[in-house]
């Protein structure tokens, strides 16, 4: 019975540290999230702020193996959740909105991931939403407007 009582003894602690990190990362996902009611974000008279690098169009098929393809593609300042764990907050929150899924095109790309699906653009195949850059510049923007 005592090593029984200590595997639960043992379990509590664990359940309440897990609950403090739980915590904790709702609180890091509230204060990066900007409320619906601010008026420097709704009303903007000026335009809004770059991202901190060159930011050019996603390839059709990025290969993830190749460096270069890497190198020209903005930074996101990194979130403590899933961006899978966010779309259905912002779009709870009316702070995005999903896309309509782009074009697919007659021929196909080299690399293009029909397995995969964007909830973001509406279940548009070749990505998932955590490789979604789209989504990714949106939470950015409001990243943004939220330090500013």
């Amino acid at each position: 019975m005592d090593q029984l009582e200590q595997e639960v003894h043992e379990l509590r602690k664990e359940v309440t540290t897990l609950r403090a990190k739980v915590k904790e990362l709702t609180n890091r996902v509230s204060s990066l999230m900007v409320t619906k009611d601010l008026p420097q974000f709704q009303q903007r008279s000026h335009p809004p702020h770059q991202l901190s690098c060159t930011q050019q169009p996603q390839p059709q098929a990025p290969q993830q193996s190749n460096p270069q393809n890497q190198a020209w593609r903005a930074r996101y300042d990194p979130i403590p959740v899933k961006y899978g764990e966010l779309l259905p907050i912002f779009l709870e929150k009316n702070l995005v909105q999903t896309r309509a899924p782009p074009r697919v095109h007659d021929k196909l790309p080299a690399g293009y991931r029909s397995d995969l699906s964007c909830a973001f653009h509406q279940g548009a195949p070749d990505h998932d939403i955590e490789h979604c850059y789209t989504l990714k510049a949106e939470i950015q923007k409001l990243v943004q407007a939220k330090k500013n």
